[in-house]
């Protein structure tokens, strides 16, 4: 990331990053390219910043780039008041409840038990992430058929488990930052057991 800023910044290119899907709090921190030390020219948020799934999304970027007059940017996602004031209490909840160190806690959690219970089921498996975002890859085990197949069996089991990735290969680990212990645990448990499941069929 500091190669492509550097990179950039030579050409005179704007770097965008998309913190769409990653960004508040996914990773840890509030954006996640805080860990690589950047500031971006522009930053994308959308999806979770609304606070409870309202339609919204927000582009940010540095002042001098901003050559909009008011109510030229439009678009589909922006004016709708309750997503502000869904993002609004969002945003103060967060703060409120410390999100940012309890999610690198939950990741502890997951990381060791996608570490020490998940990577020794098969060597086949490979497993990478951060925060709480992270992928299980099944692409060695000959294709998408068995992780529709794992994903099927979670969704028995009462988990819902998105395939996503080479051709859906790879199992997608996306829960809520606010999840319970209880339930992030219980999830770990189905999957394990699907997999291992799968496996012996």
């Amino acid at each position: 990331m500091q190669q492509l800023r550097d990179l950039c910044d030579r050409h005179d290119i704007l770097l965008i990053c998309d913190d769409i899907q990653v960004g508040c709090g996914r990773t840890g921190p509030f954006f996640s390219f805080e860990r690589a030390n950047i500031v971006p020219d522009m930053v994308i948020l959308s999806k979770s910043i609304s606070g409870y799934g309202f339609p919204m999304s927000l582009l940010l970027l540095k002042p001098e780039l901003d050559i909009w007059e008011p109510g030229e940017h439009t678009g589909t996602f922006r004016g709708n008041q309750l997503a502000f004031v869904g993002a609004a209490a969002a945003l103060e909840y967060r703060e409120n409840i410390r999100l940012e160190p309890e999610v690198q806690v939950k990741e502890f959690l997951l990381k060791k038990f996608l570490a020490e219970e998940i990577a020794p089921i098969s060597p086949k498996i490979e497993i990478r992430g951060i925060g709480l975002i992270w992928g299980i890859d099944l692409v060695k085990f000959g294709g998408a058929s068995f992780a529709k197949k794992v994903t099927s069996r979670c969704f028995e089991l009462g988990l819902i488990v998105e395939r996503v990735g080479r051709n859906d290969t790879v199992l997608k680990i996306l829960p809520p930052l606010t999840i319970e212990w209880p339930i992030l645990k219980k999830g770990c448990q189905i999957l394990k057991q699907a997999l291992s499941d799968c496996l012996n069929s």
